[in-house]
């Protein structure tokens, strides 16, 4: 297989994403690629990038088969950010009472939800403006994700520890955040916010780099004309995250107020996994959106940037 090649353009470099393959069950893998490669411009080391949840369901709805991974990465990161909080509040409340054993589920369960986004992100291409030409990888093969947080509708990802500092520091609207960025693209270079028709799932053949974001628009909207809400399930089903928080989580673990730490990270799970499935389009937002591919060019998304 030939490498792709990019144009002599100095901030632009070689990646190595992942793929999907669907396995004889009918499930979706990620598996490594070993020779193909990809363009995607130069990011910064560190930085964030918040993803409405309405960017997934686009993505589920337009490939349900890639449901299963993104909602048990959702899950597991939901379970794990309940946990860091029961640690939070043992260690601010009353540190001589909390299992000795919490603190190691707790960076088991954020190590675990960690890899389980960093598979299912480097698998997701998205578009990229200003040059609507283009995609990249949500998460490129070198990066990881250290931190992560859900509010006012966005899934909030920081690469490293300096990033996250920053995230869980900033106040204020994410909706004034996101205008600021409209107004200014240039306002934070180290952030990214994502939201309405612009993730797809990575494609081998077409890989990522300029010129292909019409490729993954216009073949999402030929998916999205097919789905039905019926090829997705209603709602949580997830018996290896049962299985781990039964492992890592002794059952008799409780929260500062009495509960059990095992069901309350299961329900933080469960309200991550059911914003994912409120958030698919209706029939109606998927009718305009392929409409505006099938009328937009190469270089055109219309109300759909990333922004």
């Amino acid at each position: 297989m030939k490498a792709s090649t990019c144009p002599p353009q100095a901030n632009w470099r070689i990646l190595v994403p992942t793929f999907h393959t669907v396995s004889e069950k009918g499930f979706v893998m990620a598996t490594p690629l070993t020779s193909a490669e990809t363009c995607a411009l130069d990011r910064p080391a560190s930085r964030r990038f918040y993803v409405h949840v309405g960017s997934l369901g686009f993505l589920v709805a337009a490939q349900p088969t890639f449901f299963g991974e993104v909602a048990h990465a959702l899950a597991l990161s939901g379970a794990s950010r309940a946990l860091d909080q029961v640690a939070e509040d043992w260690t601010m409340f009353s540190p001589s009472e909390m299992e000795p054993a919490l603190g190691k589920a707790v960076g088991i369960l954020h190590d675990m939800a960690a890899e389980a986004l960093r598979t299912a992100f480097q698998c997701i291409v998205q578009l990229v403006p200003p040059r609507f030409g283009a995609t990249e990888l949500l998460l490129g093969p070198h990066e990881r994700i250290n931190a992560w947080c859900y509010e006012g509708g966005y899934m909030t990802y920081a690469t490293d520890e300096d990033a996250a500092a920053i995230m869980y520091a900033e106040a204020g609207s994410l909706r004034r955040l996101r205008s600021e960025i409209r107004r200014c693209p240039d306002f934070d270079p180290a952030l990214e916010m994502i939201s309405g028709h612009s993730l797809f799932l990575f494609d081998q053949r077409e890989k990522t780099g300029p010129g292909t974001a019409l490729f993954y628009k216009k073949h999402s909207a030929r998916l999205l004309r097919g789905f039905r809400r019926t090829s997705l399930p209603t709602g949580l089903h997830d018996p290896q995250l049962e299985r781990d928080l039964e492992e890592y989580i002794s059952s008799s673990t409780q929260t500062f107020d009495g509960s059990s730490a095992i069901d309350y990270c299961q329900s933080r799970a469960d309200l991550m996994v059911t914003a994912l499935l409120r958030s698919l389009p209706s029939t109606h937002a998927m009718v305009e959106d392929t409409a505006s591919v099938g009328s937009s060019g190469a270089g055109a998304q219309g109300d759909h940037a990333m922004i």
